[in-house]
């Protein structure tokens, strides 16, 4: 049993109302591209890089920029703008994530902040909007949308 579900049963009512709201909502960090807020689960988010150079690689699909030396560490990164069929922007933030137990990096336009969102205000994505990557949406309470996007399908066709 892992220690968060043993503290849950060693402690009075009272926590365990506190414990199981906080089990209800997820972080996420908030990262901008083409002025759409996308929410990374932030469990996922390893660091933030704002000025490391991407070395090119040849005979990689198009959205993928290149890759990064990171602390001896090699990475892929992946450009959301291209991912989403957009168009690219040289000046970006190079969010590093942990996608499949493996360091990848995504260039987004800038990071905002962590925001906590209730899981049950989070929606599918309509089916007529659907967008490959992104797992659902949501309202953030000072206004605008958050697509929360599924890092795990950042590798794959």
């Amino acid at each position: 049993m892992s220690e968060k579900n043993m503290e849950l049963t060693e402690t009075p009512a009272a926590g365990r109302v506190e414990e199981d709201a906080d089990l209800q909502t997820t972080k996420y960090m908030i990262g901008v591209s083409d002025g759409l807020r996308y929410g990374i689960d932030a469990e996922k988010v390893e660091t933030i890089l704002t000025d490391h150079t991407i070395t090119r690689m040849p005979c990689v699909p198009e959205y993928v920029r290149g890759i990064v030396n990171l602390r001896g560490q090699i990475m892929p990164v992946i450009d959301l703008r291209l991912r989403l069929g957009k168009m690219p922007r040289d000046k970006c933030i190079i969010m590093v994530v942990n996608v499949e137990s493996e360091a990848v990096g995504i260039l987004v336009d800038t990071v905002e902040k962590m925001v906590d969102i209730p899981r049950d205000i989070i929606l599918p994505m309509p089916t007529q909007n659907h967008q490959k990557l992104i797992s659902g949406m949501c309202s953030l309470p000072e206004g605008g949308t958050l697509l929360i996007l599924d890092c795990d399908l950042l590798l794959h066709g």
